[in-house]
């Protein structure tokens, strides 16, 4: 959702091409804009123009009137008894296109064709177009400016990764990101092994060089989508969005590998220290059920390992046993289990015939998938040993699905009414 400052820019922008279409009147009006250099120019806001013409149109510097505008950064005035040349007709052989340049960028050009009445464009529609177009360019400017701000004001000044600000206002947006779309979201809590002991043995300024070390391994580790940042203190927080465990448990492997390799600050290496983490896994919507419980079980598997040893070993939440789940080592022999999010759109009386009544029930199994040799089940939490009974009774392959007991206990009712 754009906040206020979004808002205000774009009425901003909406208040002045309007100003441009009452002022310098043409039956065809345009303001294209680009976000940097390297991308092409698309239509902002147009008159005239059908809405599939304004989508498809894509313009790069140097291609037709406005990209060679953008190009030459110079207007083009055609009619009126002055031309700058162009190939191409408009249906009165009349138009103004004006370079809109922030800080000597073309950010856009403002384009007004075919004008209304028996008349040409002339210099005083040019200059009216000029003053509006540095308007616009002011706007932009300011815009960038805000977003720079912003930035700056969601960024950790000693890690640059984002800061906690950043964090709870993503967090919730990719967690109702997530719902919507049924996918699971992951959450990374990072914490540093004995980072107290290294600030009173070393000083707060190796600490902060650890911090820095630490947070660049998340920052090489992370996908591109991800989201990495300093939660607070030596505590550090990465969200992964659609990302199950096995996913989110890579992506923390990846930090212990980057950060067992890294350089680390002298006193450290003199002493023969190395820097370790604990890191613990969560995800949402199962079994967290709301953004703040995945935080609490992320940063409740981050405790267990620290618990056990910290060091280099990632746990992962087993997504079963219990309210708050048993944690597990991301090492153990458990198998990886993918999350199905709503079994009862699959599930059909049918398919459980090809299971044992009284075995589905014992393992709380559903069958939601049946092709060739291969049958699709979905189980609470990951079951060697029930995938094992139901392959043996029902003499196919079983392919294993999580659904979360609340789900198979819907389902289960909508199959037996």
């Amino acid at each position: 959702m754009e906040d206020q400052g979004e808002r205000f820019a774009q009425d901003l922008l909406d208040s002045i091409f309007r100003v441009a279409t009452e002022l310098v009147r043409g039956e065809r009006a345009s303001l294209m804009l680009r976000d940097d250099e390297d991308s092409d120019f698309v239509i902002s806001r147009a008159v005239g123009l059908a809405e599939d013409v304004r989508r498809q149109v894509r313009v790069r510097v140097g291609e037709g009137i406005a990209g060679k505008v953008a190009a030459e950064k110079r207007p083009v005035l055609a009619g009126g008894g002055i031309s700058v040349g162009s190939e191409r007709s408009y249906k009165t052989g009349s138009f103004v296109s004006v370079p809109i340049v922030v800080n000597d960028v073309t950010r856009g050009v403002l384009n007004v064709a075919d004008p209304v009445g028996d008349r040409d464009f002339g210099s005083a529609d040019l200059a009216t177009l000029e003053m509006l177009a540095g308007h616009i360019a002011a706007c932009l400017q300011q815009k960038d400016q805000e977003n720079a701000l912003k930035l700056l004001a969601e960024t950790d000044p000693l890690t640059w990764l984002f800061n906690r600000r950043h964090f709870d206002r993503r967090l919730a947006a990719e967690a109702d990101r997530a719902q919507r779309s049924e996918h699971l979201l992951a959450l990374l809590m990072v914490d540093v092994d004995g980072f107290k002991r290294i600030n009173d043995r070393h000083g707060h300024g190796v600490g902060d060089q650890v911090l820095r070390i630490v947070a660049g391994a998340i920052r090489d580790a992370v996908r591109v989508y991800d989201v990495p940042t300093r939660y607070g203190g030596d505590e550090f927080a990465v969200i992964l969005p659609e990302a199950d465990t096995e996913s989110a448990a890579r992506v923390g492997r990846r930090v212990l590998d980057k950060i067992a390799a890294a350089t680390l600050p002298a006193e450290l290496v003199s002493a023969g220290e190395r820097v370790r983490l604990s890191i613990g896994v969560g995800t949402f919507p199962r079994p967290a059920t709301e953004a703040a419980a995945l935080v609490e079980i992320a940063d409740s598997a981050m405790y267990e390992a620290k618990a056990a040893g910290g060091g280099i070993r990632v746990w992962e939440h087993s997504l079963a046993v219990g309210p708050r789940g048993a944690m597990r080592s991301s090492h153990s022999p458990v198998e990886h289990v993918p999350y199905l999010a709503d079994p009862s759109r699959l599930a059909t009386p049918a398919l459980q015939k090809v299971v044992p009544a009284d075995l589905l029930e014992t393992c709380n199994a559903v069958v939601v998938g049946h092709e060739g040799q291969v049958i699709t089940v979905a189980l609470p939490q990951p079951n060697a040993n029930a995938v094992e009974a139901i392959s043996h009774a029902s003499g196919l392959a079983v392919y294993p699905v999580y659904s979360g007991p609340a789900d198979l206990a819907a389902t289960r009712r909508r199959l037996a009414s």
